[in-house]
């Protein structure tokens, strides 16, 4: 009896085990100095470690966007009788798609340079219609290859690294191993990035934990894209009050399969705000440099009480991704806005219910994609 009953619990703990290899639990390393614990180690894995579950066949996509006013050398700087000054925010963002053993299916890397120049006087020089690139649009307008060590571009560079991302896990992208400089000491990754890597292999790390399961499946495609502007909210300097030099960022990183449609969509915004004064002088905090985006302020944002439906930007910009999963890049193109503001048309009900305001931007993003 005794031996029966052996045979049976035995039997009950290789189905167990079988049955969790069949959906199998990958914790994104959660950023800190120690990597989260093994799921299998620990029955009850601690709320910071949030484990994401990836089914087979599937793939996570994660995304991450940081931004701050740029400072100190080749920075935000004051103008004078010889030199304009100028107002700069840098914004990168970063994008994955992860498997179910948590491993980098692909990775992308961008990021923009917010610059607005002004005079001694307070007045604002650049064109406001200027073009805003990010540094992947640029390419070789950039302009970083003859300061290169190697010879390459700011955007070779990055997509070497990107490269050596996929294959990894989020551990294995935090563990690389750096000099005292910040640069990586392993010769195949020094054979094509000589740039300083901390602040990548952080972006890297955070879209990685950021990963949500939208139901993009194997084979789906990445892309990362990004639609800046320089804001009509900017102004000159008077006796009476600050000038204030504004780019507005919106960013995104989204899955589509083979046929264009959209499988995954993750959308973030940054207003990029320095004030100066009619002596050309920044009057703007620089000390404190990180710049929130839109989705960090949350209600801090104050878009609720002017919107028609009382919802915050945050919340209108996570029902706008959920409306537009499933569908072509070409339909969300089409979507009816008003020609007035860009803000989504009356007749469009099932996503006016959610989203009322101007996604410009947005389809913007998405139409960079090509898919269209």
């Amino acid at each position: 009896m005794k031996k029966t009953l052996a045979i049976a619990l035995a039997l009950m703990l290789c189905l167990g085990l079988l049955a969790a290899c069949g959906s199998p639990t990958v914790v994104i390393y959660d950023g800190a100095s120690t990597p989260a614990a093994d799921p299998i180690a620990s029955e009850e894995p601690s709320a910071s470690e949030e484990p994401l579950e990836i089914p087979q066949g599937e793939i996570a996509m994660g995304f991450y966007m940081t931004a701050a006013h740029a400072s100190g050398h080749s920075g935000s700087s004051d103008a004078s009788a010889e030199a304009e000054g100028l107002a700069q925010t840098n914004v990168d963002i970063y994008a994955v798609t992860l498997n179910s053993e948590g491993v980098i299916v692909d990775c992308k890397i961008d990021a923009i340079q917010c610059k607005t120049n002004f005079d001694a006087a307070g007045h604002i020089t650049t064109d406001a219609a200027e073009p805003i690139l990010s540094k992947m649009e640029l390419q070789d307008d950039y302009a970083m290859r003859s300061a290169s060590g190697i010879g390459r571009e700011w955007f070779e560079q990055v997509e070497a690294l990107e490269q050596y991302c996929i294959g990894k896990t989020a551990d294995e992208v935090a563990g690389i191993a750096l000099d005292d400089a910040g640069k990586a000491t392993d010769a195949d990754l020094i054979a094509g990035i000589t740039m300083p890597l901390g602040d990548f292999i952080d972006g890297v790390v955070n879209a990685c934990k950021n990963a949500k399961c939208y139901g993009a499946q194997e084979g789906d495609t990445l892309y990362l894209h990004s639609s800046a502007e320089h804001s009509s909210s900017s102004a000159d300097a008077t006796a009476e009050a600050d000038g204030l030099a504004q780019c507005d960022v919106t960013a995104g990183a989204y899955t589509l399969d083979g046929s264009g449609v959209i499988t995954g969509l993750d959308l973030d915004c940054v207003q990029c705000k320095i004030s100066f004064n009619a002596s050309g002088e920044i009057t703007s905090d620089q000390s404190n440099t990180s710049v929130k985006t839109k989705p960090e302020l949350e209600y801090d944002y104050h878009m609720q009480g002017a919107s028609p439906i009382g919802k915050e930007w945050f919340e209108q910009t996570a029902f706008f991704e959920e409306y537009c999963l499933g569908k072509t890049v070409d339909e969300v193109a089409g979507i009816a806005v008003n020609p007035d503001n860009g803000h989504v048309a009356e007749s469009e009900v099932d996503l006016v219910a959610g989203t009322t305001m101007n996604i410009g931007a947005f389809v913007d993003v998405l139409t960079k994609s090509g898919a269209n």
